[in-house]
């Protein structure tokens, strides 16, 4: 298997697997069976500063105004 190419994400993204696994919290068995809750450590709720969703994906977005790179 090949190693998954590393993709920005927001420094103020976090949910229980990157607190417990650090930075291989992709091989955490509720991370990659999708039942992960992330968070924002500026606003410590689902949603960022901006309003927008919280999650790999919309976070991972350097387009957003509280984007912060990791």
């Amino acid at each position: 298997m090949e190693p998954t190419p590393y993709r920005p994400r927001c420094i103020h993204l976090t949910c229980r697997s990157m607190q417990v696994w650090g930075e291989d919290f992709e091989n955490d068995p509720e991370f990659q069976a999708g039942m992960v809750e992330f968070t924002c450590l500026q606003t410590h709720k689902r949603f960022g500063p901006d309003g927008g969703d919280c999650d790999m994906d919309a976070c991972c977005n350097a387009q957003r105004g509280c984007f912060r790179e990791y």
